[in-house]
């Protein structure tokens, strides 16, 4: 607890500083001579606590305190004083002051008063700050403030350090925020129905998704099992997610635990959605070593090039069956078969026209960098062969340059005040006909396209480090950067200022 003492006395100011610095581990981060001086180190510094007189030169402290309720600042006090009617205790009980200390100070007193306090305030702030604020503030915070956090989630969630708690992490593949909150819905349901007690679901963001905490699990040996049977099933029919899952005793490990989390959410890729991934599962993982196939690759450039399109799709199904069927490292898996689609589609670009497949590949590529499992990455990777080699694909349908053209055109205009109807009269179509034809050819709408291609480049903005957050606000197309605000954290579950502090 950081604590800013404001008194006049030089012989009391001594003793509170003696008794804090002896008995306790607080710190004292201010000391002030009068009010004056105290309005200005609790602006400053923003104490968890204030320890004032109320008599003193200048500016006492019960205007002080006034002065700092006016000015809208929050705050945390004790009064100390030397006289024991209550009429100065009253009015500044009325100010919001937590307790009260007669001079000359008790030591033992004084110390039990700031032990109270510290509890009023850790409870009243866990009641204002929800569990999912406290631990996305534990995992982005300063080192020197997740002692505090963790015993300020341990209070709220009634967990101490000798109970085991349950975590599972559930990663939807959607962006979508009714489908987080249907998802948020079914957990909640199908926990109260397995009659499991003390159980919290927090949406962190969506780098990371919904995170379920069971406290005081010991005796609770099947969790796992019941979770896979009752809980992810119906998760998987609302829409495609991913689960992991860890324990640890207390609260003290959780930022640990999540990192754990997250990172075993990557082996989805060789077990799948279905399975609910843990430490275990992976430990038992052995992994193939493979190198990147350059004699397949200088193949069927050469094949393409010569237009011999049916031995340049023999040459690509042995990629699929040398790389990504294998038992390699679902990193390295990724990465090559980025590599070598985007090889194919280079030199395809040289010997035909392949400007209006583009954006489209590209969006593709992405897919095949994020792809969570491998039967996504297979996917992905046939959408681009079929593509380039048969032309047969009809998902991508790159023909259809209505859809393209508008793709353009948002690329183009992302910036300004654009509107479905001035796309759709673009490509001379109604607006209810693009909005369906979006969804048909990319699943998305326009609007939601767009929005989304605003957010991207302002994330890669924000992480350039180079821009304000109003300045990105302006440069991807929104004027106000409050709803700038709400939007981006609509789309990734955060704010732009604390994507900039995790990612």
């Amino acid at each position: 607890m950081r604590i800013v003492i404001v008194e006049d006395e030089p012989k009391t100011k001594e003793g509170l500083i003696n008794i804090i610095n002896k008995f306790t581990d607080y710190e004292i981060c201010g000391i002030a001579s009068d009010g004056f001086e105290g309005i200005n180190l609790v602006k400053e510094l923003k104490p968890d606590l204030i320890i004032s007189d109320i008599q003193m030169p200048g500016m006492d402290g019960l205007t002080m305190l006034r002065t700092l309720e006016k000015e809208g600042i929050a705050f945390y006090a004790l009064i100390l004083t030397g006289y024991s009617s209550f009429d100065y205790v009253r009015t500044a009980l009325h100010l919001g002051v937590i307790d009260y200390i007669l001079k000359p100070v008790d030591i033992e007193n004084f110390i039990s008063v700031l032990r109270d306090t510290e509890a009023k305030i850790l409870k009243e702030k866990s009641e204002k700050i929800s569990s999912g604020q406290l631990i996305w503030s534990l995992m982005t915070c300063e080192s020197e403030e997740k002692e505090r956090l963790i015993r300020q989630l341990s209070n709220q969630l009634q967990a101490n350090d000798r109970m085991e708690i349950t975590l599972f992490l559930i990663k939807p593949d959607s962006l979508d925020q009714e489908t987080v909150g249907e998802m948020i819905h079914c957990i909640k349901d199908k926990m109260n129905s397995l009659c499991i007690m003390n159980f919290h679901v927090v949406h962190l963001s969506f780098e990371y998704g919904i995170l379920l905490l069971i406290i005081d699990t010991e005796k609770n040996k099947f969790l796992k099992k019941l979770f896979s049977v009752h809980v992810l099933s119906n998760l998987n029919n609302i829409g495609s997610c991913h689960c992991s899952y860890t324990s640890i005793m207390g609260l003290i490990g959780l930022e640990n635990a999540m990192a754990e989390l997250k990172s075993l959410l990557s082996y989805a890729f060789v077990y799948g959605s279905d399975v609910i991934l843990d430490k275990h599962m992976v430990e038992k993982l052995e992994f193939n070593s493979i190198s990147y196939p350059m004699d397949l690759e200088n193949r069927i450039r050469k094949e393409i090039i010569n237009g011999n399109y049916e031995k340049a799709l023999s040459i690509s199904n042995k990629f699929k069956s040398l790389i990504i069927e294998s038992n390699g490292k679902p990193e390295l898996i990724r990465e090559y078969t980025a590599r070598f689609s985007s090889s194919i589609y280079n030199v395809a670009k040289e010997y035909n026209d392949q400007s209006e497949q583009q954006l489209i590949f590209h969006y593709v590529i992405n897919n095949i960098i994020e792809s969570k499992t491998k039967t996504d990455l297979i996917l992905n990777y046939e959408k681009i062969i079929n593509t380039i080699l048969t032309g047969t694909d009809e998902e991508m349908d790159i023909d259809n340059l209505t859809v393209l053209k508008v793709i353009n055109f948002i690329r183009d205009n992302y910036r300004k005040d654009i509107t479905l109807s001035e796309a759709a009269n673009l490509v001379g179509v109604t607006p209810e006909y693009l909005s369906k034809l979006f969804n048909q050819k990319i699943n998305v709408n326009f609007v939601v396209f767009l929005r989304n291609f605003r957010i991207s480049i302002a994330k890669r903005m924000i992480l350039s480090g180079k821009y304000r957050i109003q300045e990105v606000a302006e440069q991807v197309g929104f004027k106000d950067p409050k709803y700038f605000n709400k939007v981006f954290k609509s789309v990734c579950g955060i704010s732009p200022s604390e994507y900039k502090k995790v990612i």
